[in-house]
């Protein structure tokens, strides 16, 4: 009973601006996802000078720019180290998600915080710069279809700057946004339908990957796309999660749905 507790702490969502949740429903799209590598010195020299042990994670939400709305839940990679002088950071992480909310508008913000040791002992996080990933085309209705590697550029400053009143959309081409020279983040994001047979164990707008426990989901026979305890298997990037097979376990699914915040 406590684990089912702490997962359900652990999955509360933000919901979506109630002006968007009051527009006409649609059906979810899944999406995969994968955050390859981080290219350039997006942490600065002078960071690595003052803090040891520097290391460094993505963190990725999704927003509503009409809105000015941070909705669902943000999710992290693994913390990776830091080289100095700061080169290529290797993540290939996978993520999934689905979404009804399938507007130009609706963007995934990714950010790169660095963290590390002050002289004290303390730790100290920072936001190194940040990047909007679109995940629909300009035209309502059309996600994106590219499965290519693509490169996200990254600006100067927070995810913050996003609520400020100034940044109207396209806020890639806002004066007030600063690209960061020779910085990128490499991924691939396509649609997955692999996904839709769980979408009654997985609430929508909830990022979640590979070493994420589902409620409700158990592991898949005979398949690799699972760990035996039933988590996603994320060594492989381009491996389907094995929802094909999704089955329900002693809790209900709609409890499960109840529990992660749906």
């Amino acid at each position: 009973m406590n684990d089912w507790h702490r997962i359900f702490t652990q999955n509360v969502l933000v919901p979506p601006h109630p002006q968007r949740a009051r527009q006409p429903l649609k059906e979810s799209t899944a999406f995969q996802c994968v955050l390859k590598w981080l290219d350039g010195p997006v942490i600065r020299q002078g960071m690595l000078e003052v803090l040891s042990e520097v290391e460094c994670h993505l963190r990725v939400s999704l927003f509503d720019v009409t809105y000015r709305h941070f909705f669902g839940r943000t999710w992290k990679t693994t913390v990776k180290p830091t080289k100095r002088p700061p080169s290529r950071i290797v993540f290939n992480e996978p993520l999934y998600f689905h979404t009804s909310l399938n507007h130009p508008h609706i963007v995934a913000v990714v950010e790169v915080v660095a963290e590390g040791k002050k002289r004290d002992g303390s730790l100290q996080t920072l936001s190194c710069g940040f990047g909007i990933l679109r995940i629909f085309s300009n035209q309502p209705d059309s996600p994106i279809s590219a499965s290519q590697d693509k490169r996200l550029r990254l600006y100067h400053g927070t995810p913050r700057a996003l609520l400020h009143p100034l940044l109207q959309d396209p806020a890639e081409q806002n004066r007030h946004m600063t690209l960061i020279e020779n910085c990128s983040l490499q991924y691939t994001l396509k649609p997955h339908p692999a996904l839709e047979p769980a979408f009654h164990l997985l609430p929508e707008n909830l990022l979640v990957s590979g070493l994420q426990q589902i409620p409700g989901l158990l592991p898949a026979h005979g398949e690799s796309g699972m760990w035996p305890t039933g988590r996603w298997c994320p060594g492989d990037p381009g491996a389907a999660p094995a929802c094909g097979r999704a089955q329900r376990s002693g809790l209900r699914a709609e409890a499960a749905g109840r529990c992660t915040g749906a």
